[in-house]
């Protein structure tokens, strides 16, 4: 399991693709590294709408947050490196 636990772009980088491609380069790390599942949090008033579109799936959602905001959990299954099967050896 890998988990990012915190991800920030500066303001005046925001969409421009920099959090993908940070989030895809996490991901294959992490499928190199042998883990299945990766998970992601972030909270409402930040960027809920940002992890579906690199194929997270919405989890939980907790309220509670000050601001009557929450705290999202997302989860996405992770394919084994391209190059490897599903055990880390070569393909």
């Amino acid at each position: 399991m890998c988990s990012v636990d915190m991800l920030w772009i500066r303001e005046g980088r925001r969409h421009s693709g920099w959090g993908s491609r940070l989030m895809r380069a996490a991901e294959a790390e992490a499928a190199r590294r042998g883990c299945t599942d990766m998970i992601v949090s972030t909270y409402s008033f930040q960027a809920p709408a940002f992890y579906p579109t690199l194929g997270f799936k919405e989890r939980a959602r907790i309220r509670g947050v000050p601001g009557g905001h929450e705290d999202i959990y997302f989860h996405k299954r992770l394919s084994p490196p391209k190059d490897e099967t599903a055990g880390g050896h070569p393909a």
